[in-house]
């Protein structure tokens, strides 16, 4: 097959988990065989320039808008909604990658977060007459902002000027042939917005490339026995540091815990005085260490519990399967599509309930046998997130809507 996949960035620009997801899936596809382009936009220049990046053609187009995010100062709140407003149906942006669609001439496209490019980049795919996958990551269809998350709170419907933003996006979505969900969590609530009416729905979740040789034994896994299971036993955090994403409730959860039976570890990066803010809580505990960027690999060597404390409708952390990869099990928050990764094999403790969190990272203090097994469950519920499962899928997908196509 000659696939088209198309995202917003692509490395080296990685923004988040989808486009560690999008070049995964793209690197698996060359390995059987296909061959596989990616239309992707340039931040660094304004020209459009490509290259092959381990066997697949990425094409590096500049963005049609206002500013370019990440590398502009943070624009005003006029500047913000003119930009929204184009980016709702980019006619320009459709242009430009019209110009792959002729250049590639794929069998069949499959679209990624399309910020930046607009939902008009369907209407490109369909004038072509080409089969269209699009896998929903987040909220962008739905809220400009990607998480419907606002003053602290999860949007509990599509706010008023999120209803101007969403509008052409939604009735795009009859463009689809087929839509896929990340997690059940994040499909369901476009379905119950009337998105994809017409489109073929599935879920695939995430998947997660292990290493060569398989991963190594995590802390618990390593314990001689239960009676010393992981003493002091050491959470862990992973990721942003946001306010979306709930360290603060963490912090002050885990100082309420006893001095010296436990230890925090914080690996990510935020910006400067939200993170400076932060580290004020812990100034003097030595029983918190703040690690900076980490590589996953070797944080999970040094925690024994995983700790996604996210406040917003969390689509489908890729930490938490990296994390499980590991044999580390994770404690998250009852938030979008978190608690049907975690399954059995951790907790899940409700944010919205005072003290909740605190009670569960006392739950694990207090049973180390249950760490343990929660560790072993970990590893085996991670099968369920392997490269092969979600290649599988989407060639399933792929060769299902290439057959219709072909009648």
């Amino acid at each position: 097959m000659r696939l088209l996949l198309v995202n917003s960035f692509y490395s080296p620009n990685v923004i988040g988990g989808a486009e560690r997801v999008v070049e995964l899936l793209a690197q698996l596809l060359v390995r059987k065989g296909h061959e596989v382009a990616v239309a992707s936009l340039n931040l660094h220049s304004p020209r459009a320039w490509s290259e092959t990046v381990r066997g697949v053609k990425v094409y590096y187009l500049p963005l049609k808008n206002l500013y370019v995010p990440f590398k502009t100062a943070r624009p005003n709140v006029f500047r913000k909604a003119i930009w929204h407003a184009a980016d709702s149906y980019n006619a320009s942006m459709a242009g430009l990658f019209a110009r792959v669609l002729r250049q590639e001439t794929p069998d069949l496209v499959h679209t990624h977060n399309l910020a930046g490019f607009s939902v008009a980049v369907w209407k490109a795919v369909k004038r072509h007459g080409l089969p269209l996958v699009h896998t929903l990551h987040d909220h962008y269809l739905l809220c400009p902002r990607s998480t419907m998350f606002r003053g602290g709170r999860n949007c509990t419907d599509i706010c008023t000027d999120c209803h101007l933003y969403a509008w052409p996006r939604r009735r795009m979505t009859t463009l689809v042939d087929a839509v896929v969900g990340v997690s059940h969590y994040i499909l369901d609530r476009h379905l119950a917005y009337g998105y994809f009416t017409r489109s073929k729905r599935y879920v695939v979740y995430n998947g997660y490339d292990v290493p060569k040789g398989g991963m190594p034994q995590s802390r618990v896994e390593r314990s001689d026995s239960e009676s010393n299971t992981a003493f002091p036993l050491r959470f862990g955090y992973l990721g942003r540091l946001h306010p979306t994403k709930g360290v603060d409730q963490l912090l002050r959860s885990f100082l309420a815990l006893p001095s010296g039976r436990a230890e925090l570890r914080i690996a990510g990066k935020g910006e400067p005085e939200y993170e400076a803010n932060l580290k004020k809580m812990t100034k003097e505990r030595a029983d918190v260490q703040w690690l900076g960027f980490m590589p996953p690999e070797e944080f999970f060597k040094a925690v024994d519990v995983l700790v996604v404390p996210s406040l917003w409708q969390d689509p489908a952390p890729m930490v938490v399967l990296e994390a499980m990869g590991n044999g580390v099990p994770v404690l998250g928050a009852r938030r979008g599509g978190i608690p049907e990764l975690v399954g059995e094999a951790g907790w899940v403790f409700d944010p919205d309930k005072p003290g909740d969190l605190e009670a569960h990272l006392r739950r694990c203090l207090g049973d180390p046998a249950e760490v343990k097994v929660m560790s072993q469950r970990a590893r085996e519920r991670a099968k369920l997130f392997s490269s092969e499962n979600m290649l599988s899928s989407y060639l399933r997908i792929y060769e299902s809507l290439l057959k219709e196509s072909a009648r």
